[in-house]
């Protein structure tokens, strides 16, 4: 599955989970988040961005020509299905993603 993500008048932050993974995209500028197809995800959008949750593979992220852009599935492990997600996720809702970057990088 392909996902087109734009920033349009502000940057967007995007939060990979599990794996505490963040892309920024700066204002005017656009990605592509290609997760593989047999994955679900979840997306949750928020005050700086979206993050994604999923499990299995790490997703990539691509220009919209195609381009490479960061190709995490190459060198981050995928994570583990048979893991029991509820603890997981309430963990994460306790202790929310925080963005490491500038609030805005217009």
């Amino acid at each position: 599955m392909n996902l087109v993500v734009r920033a349009e008048h502000q940057s967007l932050w995007l939060c990979f989970e599990p794996w505490a993974n963040q892309h920024t995209l700066l204002p005017g500028t656009s990605v592509v988040v290609r997760f593989p197809d047999e994955v679900a995800v979840e997306v949750v959008h928020h005050h700086d961005g979206m993050t994604f949750f999923n499990v299995g593979p790490h997703p990539d992220l691509y220009a919209e020509d195609g381009t490479a852009l960061e190709i995490y599935s190459e060198y981050m492990p995928p994570f583990p299905t048979h893991l029991p997600l509820d603890a997981l996720k309430l963990v994460m809702d306790i202790i929310p993603p925080i963005r490491t970057e500038p609030d805005r990088l217009n």
